[in-house]
C-alpha cells in the first residue's frame, strides 16, 4: 500500500485503513494537503486552506482514537465549497464584497460533515453567487480541468469537481441550481448527486431557501470519484435542520435493496432543441448496450415534455428581474459584480413589465409541468440521458455572453429541467471521448428514489470503471 494508491481509495477503504490503524488520521490529512499542494498550482481549485487546523483535528483524533473512531466520516479528508459558511473561515461566495468575510458560524451542511468526524482541508472556488456555468469569480480567478487545464471544469462547483478528480480531497459538496453538480461531475470525470429536492438543507448557503420565485430550483448534493461514497455522504447531510422550510426527506433507502431485473429504462440522446455529438451517442448506445440483459426494458423516450422545462425554468429565474441576485450584491457589499452576474441583468430586463396575473400563470405553468413530467414514470423508473451534449469544453465557451446567448443556457434542456421537476440524478462517468476527456451521463429517478439511480451507478461503474485518474496530476 503506497501513498500514492492511498488518496485514490474509495470511503469505505479509507475507514477500514483509519479504524484499523494501518494509517493515522494526521497521516492520511498530511498526505491529501501534499497532493493539494502538488497540483493546486495548475488548477487553482482550493482557494481557501486550512491546512494548520486539519493536521491539528487530525492529531486529537488520533489522541482521542476511541472517542471518534466510531464517527461514520472518520478522519476523513474533504473540501467544501465556498458558497458554504464556515466559521471563522474566509467564505467568499465568489463575490468581491466578502473577499476578507469571516462567518460566525457554519452552514448546516458543513456542520454536520464536521461532526460525522471529516476533516476539512479548504474551501474550492466557485463562480459568483454560484451563478455560472464555469468556475470563474473576481476575488480568485478561474479553476482549470485537471485533464487539460486549458479547458473548464464546469461551474458551479467546478473547484470541488476538479481537486476531488485530482485526489487532493476524498470528496465534497455541490450545489446544483441549473446543473452546478452535474456539470462538473461530467467535465472532472467523478460521480455526483442531486437528490431528490426537500432532502438537504440550504441554511448558510450564498442561494438558500429565501430566495424568491428560484428557491425550489437549488439543491445540495455530494461529489465524489466514486458511486459509493456517494450514500453515506448524502445520509449524513440529509433532514430537517429547523431553519430551511422545505427539507422533508431524511436518509435515502439502501440502494442494495434495488434488483434492476425489474426495472424499465428511458433514454434519449438528443431533444427539439439540442443534438448531442458521436462521442456522446455512442456512450449511450454503449450503456444501453450493458443494460439490456440486466433490466426489464430499455426504450428511447419521446423528450417533448422534456423540451418545455427549460423555458420554465427561465422564467422562474428570471421573473423577479434578478432582484434576489440584487440582494446578495447589496448584503455582500459587492461594488465589483462578475461580467457574468452582470449579464443576467440584462436578460432579466425583458421581465420589467410582468403582470402579478402572469406571475400566477406562471406558478400555474410550473405546476402542471411538474404533474406532466412525471408522466415518464408512467412507463419507466430510470431515465438516461446526457449532461452536456459534448465534452470538453475550452474556457469561455460555456459562458460565451455575447449578446446574451450562453451555450449553457440554450443548450440547457438537458439540465434546467430537472431542476424545475426536483428529481434525483446521479451524474458519473459513463464513458471517453475521441480526444481523452470524461463523458458523464445522467441517471434520473422519480422523487425520493434517489437510491435506484445510486443502483443503476453502481452497475455502471462496476461495468465501465468510472472516475479513470488524470495522468498528470498522479505523475
Amino acid at each position: 500500500m503506497s501513498i500514492k494508491e492511498i488518496i485514490t481509495y474509495p470511503i469505505e477503504d479509507l475507514l477500514k485503513i483509519l479504524r484499523n490503524k494501518t494509517i493515522s488520521v494526521e497521516e492520511l490529512t498530511k498526505t491529501h494537503i501534499d497532493q493539494i499542494n502538488k497540483v493546486n498550482n495548475s488548477l487553482n481549485a482550493v482557494v481557501q486552506s486550512t491546512f494548520e487546523e486539519a493536521i491539528k483535528n487530525a492529531k486529537n483524533f488520533d489522541t482521542n482514537f476511541d472517542k471518534y473512531k466510531s464517527l461514520p466520516l472518520f478522519g476523513i479528508p474533504f473540501t467544501l465549497k465556498d458558497s458554504f459558511d464556515t466559521k471563522n473561515i474566509i467564505s467568499t461566495w465568489g463575490t468581491e464584497g466578502r473577499k476578507n468575510f469571516k462567518p460566525e458560524k457554519n452552514s448546516s451542511v458543513a456542520e454536520r460533515l464536521l461532526n460525522s468526524g471529516a476533516i476539512l482541508l479548504g474551501k474550492t472556488n466557485t463562480p459568483e453567487f454560484t451563478m455560472g456555468g464555469e468556475t470563474d469569480n473576481v476575488v480568485y480567478g478561474r479553476t482549470n480541468n485537471p485533464y487539460n487545464t486549458s479547458l473548464t471544469p464546469g461551474g458551479s462547483s467546478g473547484g470541488a469537481a476538479a481537486i476531488v478528480s485530482s485526489c487532493g480531497s476524498v470528496f465534497d459538496i455541490g450545489t446544483d441550481t441549473g446543473g452546478s453538480i452535474r456539470m462538473p461531475a461530467h467535465h472532472c470525470g467523478i460521480a455526483g448527486l442531486k437528490p431528490t429536492f426537500g432532502r438537504v438543507p440550504r441554511t448558510g448557503h450564498a442561494i438558500s431557501f429565501d430566495a424568491g420565485p428560484s428557491d425550489l430550483l437549488t439543491s445540495i448534493g455530494p461529489l465524489a470519484r466514486f458511486v459509493d461514497d456517494l450514500v453515506p455522504l448524502i445520509n449524513v447531510i440529509s433532514g430537517s435542520d429547523n431553519i430551511d422550510p422545505t427539507v422533508l426527506l431524511n436518509k435515502i433507502n439502501d440502494p442494495n435493496t434495488i434488483s434492476i431485473k425489474e426495472l424499465n429504462i428511458g433514454y434519449y440522446h438528443s431533444t427539439k432543441s439540442i443534438s448531442s455529438d458521436t462521442d456522446t451517442i455512442k456512450v449511450i448506445d454503449n450503456v444501453c448496450k450493458i443494460l439490456v440483459s440486466k433490466v426489464n426494458s430499455i426504450n428511447e423516450i419521446d423528450t417533448k415534455i422534456i423540451d418545455q422545462g427549460d423555458t420554465i425554468a427561465g422564467n422562474i429565474a428570471n421573473y423577479d428581474k434578478r432582484n434576489y441576485l440584487k440582494q446578495l450584491l447589496e448584503r455582500s457589499n459587492t461594488k465589483k459584480p462578475h461580467k457574468w452576474t452582470e449579464a443576467r441583468f440584462n436578460i432579466a430586463k425583458e421581465y420589467e413589465n410582468k403582470s402579478a396575473v402572469e406571475m400566477s400563470e406562471l406558478i400555474q405553468d410550473l405546476n402542471n409541468y411538474q404533474s406532466k413530467s412525471l408522466s415518464y414514470f408512467n412507463k419507466y423508473d430510470v431515465i438516461i440521458a446526457p449532461v452536456l451534449h459534448k465534452s470538453g469544453f475550452p474556457h469561455s465557451e460555456i459562458m460565451d455572453a455575447r449578446e446574451n446567448d450562453w451555450n449553457y443556457v440554450t443548450k440547457g434542456t438537458f439540465l434546467r429541467t430537472y431542476n424545475v421537476t426536483g428529481w434525483p440524478i446521479l451524474t458519473l462517468r459513463c464513458g471517453t471521448s475521441n480526444a481523452g476527456y470524461p463523458i458523464g451521463l445522467q441517471i434520473i429517478c422519480s422523487p425520493t428514489n434517489d437510491h435506484v439511480a445510486l443502483k443503476i451507478g453502481q452497475v455502471l461503474e462496476k461495468e465501465l470503471g468510472g472516475w479513470i485518474p488524470p495522468k498528470d496530476m498522479l505523475a
